[in-house]
């Protein structure tokens, strides 16, 4: 059992191969809350360059693109999702609507003030370093941008075997006050599910 909840911490982490495309698959039945509260306060416009942080099997992504905004920037530190979500996404690519990078969110190959609206679903449990990758959120948001971050709580991930290996868990007093050391303002705090998920929506003022 110890294996199996630290395999699957791991493909969660970084899929790869057939067990992170399982892994991916799983979590777009699973968090489908999750990805909808993007999807309701985002609110994309046609001028917009949006930023997917850890975009996995690219599923939000795709959903995304429907609203045309003028470009979507993806990054993920799994080389496995970076290759399939291109091969799915070709024409969008081709087309300088989406740009794929891999790599990670503490060093973002992006530059100051280029992205509108920035969001990112389960992944801080994973950065290395938060605060560094507040800043550099920050950073790249142009003035009066969005960043949506969703994460499930603490208490909740306590109680999931997987958890013990390699998650930094977040109670919501903690990545309030990350997110306003890093300088950006919360707008809003959306409940997904009672003490369970939130999506925090900040802005770079």
């Amino acid at each position: 059992m110890k294996f199996i909840s630290k395999y699957i911490a791991k493909q969660f982490k970084n899929p790869v191969g057939f067990g992170g495309r399982f892994a991916t698959f799983m979590m777009n039945r699973q968090n489908w809350k999750q990805y909808q509260s993007v999807i309701d306060n985002i609110n994309i416009q046609i001028t917009d360059k949006v930023f997917d942080i850890g975009f996995g099997n690219g599923y939000l992504i795709r959903k995304l693109l429907k609203n045309r905004p003028d470009k979507i920037y993806g990054i993920d530190i799994s080389s496995d999702m970076v290759n399939l979500v291109s091969s799915k996404n070709r024409e969008e690519i081709k087309d300088g609507k989406l740009q794929l990078m891999l790599g990670n969110v503490q060093d973002i190959p992006l530059e100051n003030s280029s992205i509108d609206k920035a969001y990112t679903i389960n992944t801080v449990y994973f950065w290395q370093d938060i605060n560094k990758g507040f800043s550099e959120i920050k950073r790249i948001l142009k003035p009066n941008g969005l960043f949506l971050n969703v994460l499930y709580l603490k208490e909740f991930l306590d109680k999931l075997p997987m958890t013990q290996f390699g998650y930094s868990k977040y109670t919501f007093e903690q990545i309030e006050k990350i997110t306003v050391e890093s300088g950006l303002k919360i707008e809003n705090m959306v409940e997904i599910e009672h003490g369970k998920s939130i999506c925090i929506i900040a802005k770079k003022e």
